[in-house]
């Protein structure tokens, strides 16, 4: 890499029409929802649109070492991997799962 790689190229200005504050709001909303905005200009990333939305979490290394075996043994996402686990746990009962939880505390 040169010093000139490093220089600040111009671009275009991008030309942005001017919204209300309302519009603004409404089409955050519509941002987060994954719909397109209320100007019914279509979202740029289609997988925006899915029901999905990123979340951190905090594991300790243990989880995290048997989350990633998991996921690489089984050649699957580990956040579809977590979405599964989740949905087996919900089909439990509710006792079910309380003894889970208790089961967990022990260890």
């Amino acid at each position: 890499m040169s010093l000139t790689d490093l220089k600040k190229r111009t671009k275009q200005p991008v030309k942005r029409s001017k919204v209300s504050v309302d519009q603004f709001i409404e089409d955050a909303d519509n941002y987060a929802q994954g719909k397109t905005s209320a100007s019914n200009k279509p979202l740029k990333n289609p997988k925006a649109t899915t029901n999905f939305r990123h979340c951190t979490f905090t594991f300790d290394a243990s989880a995290i070492a048997h989350l990633q075996q998991a996921s690489e043994q089984h050649k699957v996402a580990k956040s579809k991997l977590l979405r599964l686990l989740l949905k087996q746990f919900d089909s439990l009962s509710p006792q079910q799962q309380q003894a889970l939880l208790a089961e967990s505390k022990e260890r």
